[in-house]
């Protein structure tokens, strides 16, 4: 804000300053002019000059000899004089020149008006200021003309009065746009204000910016009495400059400030650390149980309201190390997906239809195997079997509902069901059977006798929901289709089935894959009045590549 103030000071400061400046230099330039036409004057009356123009036509050398020494106690840089016809009788700047036209004839109209008179003009493509006063003998006999080099001396001098940069300049040859004849700049300044002319044009009496090797200029471009009205001065004062002291002010302020901000900073860090060093530890904590570290604790000791907050923080990770004991407790006792159901749901007695396909498997002679081995060992072989076989089943998406002694019951569709739950069952037992293959090859590394299975398989619909009592539950499904995929399990016994699965015509027409089956007729389920068409699962139907 401060910049910005003063800047706009500084620039209405110059904008004021040039146009004071132009004021004076239209003052400067008219005093300059009458001086000049006061000398003219003065020196149309020299009766020495008078008696050598008389005698002009006998001896011209006499009449220029006399010219130059008018010129030179003048102080003029070049003295013309024309007839009255505005014919050029004599130039001290070009002697041979005569008998040819007046250069600037409306200045001799002007001059016949009011009987003297002067203007700026641009000779030999430099700027004079010229005066027009009638040589007499009394009367007019012809027209006297000193004129005075318009040059960087001229507009130094101008420049110690006004404190401006000066610039004379010319427009009259259309091809060269304003050619520059005098300005108060040196070297580079000078050589840049050439270029600038070169890409812009300026409009007379309004303030523009110009930016002249690096360095920001307000300009004012004044019009000078000129003959042909082409040339002009450009009245300049550097912005830079005129901001120096003010930038002394801004970098004053810039100190305090950042002196201010350095303690403000200092101040701030050493009451924040008070704060933040608490919070990072909550912050840690956070991350650490968002991490699934349950046992990481804050130690913040302050009698505060950041102490009550860390002593909730750590009664929260103690009460979620506690839940997640008993999730991952339950999710081992029950399927992960039921444990997930159960906890996402309010645990209540009841249940609702579902159509599921159950599935259950059931090892062969488990009694005789018992009565061979010692507990321990059969058990070992179970749990080997059970972990196997488990896995297989939540890899397809199904939940094992529970384990009956050596027999694995697994539901598919309860409680997430899945479009292609019929078709997950079978891929389910095709896999169960192969790794079977695999399980016993190891059975007989260890001298363990192979095992057997049969595979029931169902699709029905059931009630599926929490069974039990109001302090002992279990998610499961019961139902006539849960009972048939038992019977079929069982009916895998006979050996005039010879296969391992069967399932029923209602699993089969809801598969949507393609698989090898047996008929097998339709059986009176013991329990079922109504025959059931079953079917012997041989295998998947190979998919053309």
């Amino acid at each position: 804000m401060v910049k910005r103030a003063n800047r706009q000071h500084a620039l209405a400061q110059i904008e004021a300053s040039l146009r004071a400046g132009a004021h004076i230099f239209e003052k400067l330039i008219e005093q300059r002019n009458l001086q000049i036409t006061s000398a003219a004057a003065i020196l149309s009356r020299d009766h020495a000059f008078q008696v050598a123009f008389a005698g002009a036509e006998q001896d011209r050398a006499t009449t220029l000899s006399a010219l130059e020494s008018l010129q030179t106690r003048s102080k003029a840089d070049l003295v013309l004089i024309a007839s009255l016809d505005k014919e050029l009788l004599f130039d001290t700047y070009r002697p041979a020149l005569h008998g040819v036209a007046f250069p600037f004839p409306q200045l001799i109209e002007k001059a016949e008006t009011s009987g003297n008179t002067y203007a700026f003009v641009v000779l030999e493509k430099e700027l004079y200021a010229m005066a027009i006063t009638p040589l007499r003998a009394p009367d007019p006999i012809a027209w006297l003309c000193p004129a005075f080099r318009i040059n960087d001396a001229f507009a130094r001098e101008i420049k110690a009065y006004s404190n401006l940069e000066i610039t004379f300049f010319d427009q009259s040859d259309p091809r060269k746009i304003n050619v520059l004849l005098a300005t108060t700049f040196d070297g580079k300044e000078r050589e840049a204000l050439v270029s600038t002319f070169q890409e812009r044009a300026f409009v007379p009496q309004r303030i523009t910016d110009v930016r002249l090797n690096g360095e920001r200029y307000v300009s004012y471009l004044l019009p000078l009495p000129t003959e042909t009205g082409s040339a002009a001065v450009l009245l300049q004062r550097s912005l830079d400059r005129e901001l120096a002291p003010y930038l002394r002010l801004e970098q004053t302020y810039l100190i305090l400030a950042l002196l201010g901000l350095g303690i403000s900073a200092a101040v701030g860090v050493w009451i924040a650390r008070g704060v933040s060093k608490p919070v990072l530890q909550l912050a840690e904590g956070a991350r650490k149980i968002g991490q699934g570290d349950y046992q990481h604790r804050v130690n913040v000791n302050q009698p505060d309201e950041m102490g009550l907050l860390a002593a909730s923080f750590n009664h929260m990770s103690k009460g979620l190390a506690e839940r997640d004991q008993v999730r991952d407790l339950l999710g081992k006792v029950v399927s992960p997906a039921v444990a997930a159901e159960l906890l996402r749901k309010d645990v209540k007695l009841g249940g609702e239809e579902r159509k599921v396909t159950v599935l259950f498997s059931d090892v062969r002679s488990f009694t005789t195997m018992c009565e061979a081995f010692a507990p321990q060992e059969v058990l070992g072989i179970l749990n080997r079997y059970f972990t196997r076989m488990s896995a297989i089943v939540e890899a397809h998406g199904g939940v094992v509902d529970k384990y009956v002694g050596d027999a694995i019951m697994a539901l598919f569709g309860a409680p997430l069901a899945n479009p292609d739950d019929a078709d997950r069952a079978m891929e389910t037992a095709l896999e169960m059977c192969e790794a079977l293959d695999e399980l016993n090859a190891q059975q007989h590394l260890r001298g363990h006798p192979a095992i057997n299975i049969g595979i029931g398989i169902n699709t029905d619909v059931v009630i599926a929901g929490n069974m039990g009592s109001q302090t002992r539950l279990n998610y499961t499904v019961i139902g006539d289709g849960v009972n048939l995929s038992s019977r079929l399990e069982d009916l895998t016994k006979t050996p005039e089935y010879a296969t391992r699965i069967i399932i029923s015509s209602t699993t089969l027409a809801k598969a949507k894959g393609r698989y090898h089956t047996r008929p097998l007729g339709e059986v009176a389920v013991k329990g079922k009045r109504k025959p059931t068409k079953i079917y012997a699962l041989l295998g998947r139907v190979a998919t053309p590549t």
